[in-house]
Parts: C-alpha cells; sequence; structure tokens
C-alpha cells in the first residue's frame, strides 16, 4: 500500500511539472523568431580597420501586382549597411560583397550588394548595402547574417568579411515604470 501510494504521488509530480527529465531533453518544436523591427551590428570577423555594418530585419507587405484590388502578402527582410570595407580584391579572387543569412543546417539566403560611392576622405574604404525582402520562412533568433566575399563572375561566394546572430533581437515591455525583457 505504501509503494502504491510513493507511486502515485512520484506519477502526479512528474506529470504536473513541465520541466521533467524529459521535457528538458526533448528537441525544441519551434525556435523563437524575431521581434520586428530588429537591427544588429555586424563586426569584423579579422580585423579589418573601420570595417562595421549594420542589418536590419523587418517585416514588408507588398501587393501581388500593380492592381489596386490586388491582395497584399507579408513577407520579413534583410537589409544590409556595410562600412569601410576594402576593394574585395584585397583578399583574393573576389570582385564583390553578398550579403547571407542562414539559419544552420536548414535555410539561408544569398543576395548581391552594391557599392556605394563614399564623400573623399582620408580613411580607405567603401559602403556597399543590399536587401532581401521575400523571405517567408519566418526568420528565428538563431539566424546568422553576414557580408561575404564573392566572385560574380563565377557565382563563388567566400568567407565572410563582416557577421552577428540575431540572438539579442527581442522587444522590451514597460509596464508600470519597470523596465521587462520578453527575451526568447
Amino acid at each position: 500500500m505504501r509503494a502504491l501510494k510513493a507511486s502515485l504521488i512520484l506519477l502526479f509530480l512528474l506529470w504536473s511539472q513541465p520541466e521533467t527529465a524529459w521535457a528538458l531533453n526533448a528537441p525544441q518544436q519551434q525556435q523563437a523568431e524575431v521581434t520586428y523591427p530588429c537591427s544588429v551590428v555586424l563586426n569584423p570577423v579579422n580585423s579589418i580597420p573601420n570595417a562595421r555594418g549594420v542589418a536590419l530585419i523587418t517585416k514588408v507587405k507588398r501587393q501581388y501586382t500593380a492592381s489596386p484590388n490586388s491582395p497584399w502578402w507579408e513577407r520579413e527582410s534583410v537589409s544590409i549597411h556595410a562600412d569601410w570595407l576594402p576593394a574585395p580584391s584585397s583578399f583574393g579572387d573576389y570582385d564583390s560583397y553578398e550579403g547571407f543569412a542562414e539559419v544552420k543546417g536548414k535555410i539561408s539566403w544569398r543576395f548581391k550588394l552594391t557599392s556605394v560611392q563614399n564623400p573623399q576622405s582620408f580613411i580607405k574604404g567603401t559602403t556597399w548595402v543590399g536587401n532581401i525582402y521575400d523571405i517567408s520562412y519566418g526568420i528565428p533568433v538563431n539566424t546568422n547574417v553576414q557580408v561575404r566575399l564573392s566572385n560574380s563572375k563565377i557565382q563563388k561566394l567566400g568567407p565572410a568579411v563582416l557577421e552577428n546572430t540575431l540572438d539579442n533581437c527581442h522587444k522590451f515591455l514597460y509596464e508600470r515604470g519597470q523596465k521587462r525583457s520578453n527575451r526568447y
């Protein structure tokens, strides 16, 4: 009788506690998505003087067609603005930069960055910008965003020069004067 009571109590405790051993070791059902809009600083992978960038992750709404009655669709967008990058050829057989966002082992997006003329400056480097605005995957916070070298003639993607993850893309809620984070 005593063993039966102990078994029932143990069974009740395991059933009523969400953080049981099997729940802790179970695979995650769904990765937390980014809170929109979000921006992250892209830092150099190796030492590149003055080089920095920013990625803006947001949702965009567009119509399917130019017709005023056309339905709208919503997608995620990744935009990159990278400053003071050296000429791609200074790293080897590359002629441009590309934006690259990846959910490791699941999906990646790749898009061209265009160079923008900077005003004359004694600091050597160029600004590169670009975006992709038709992502329907639902960008999770473990996405890695990069600026990578590229050889546009042979479509070869090179190593990253700037990068960061979206781990800090969360919003802050303000309630009764207290700052509270609902970080995923």
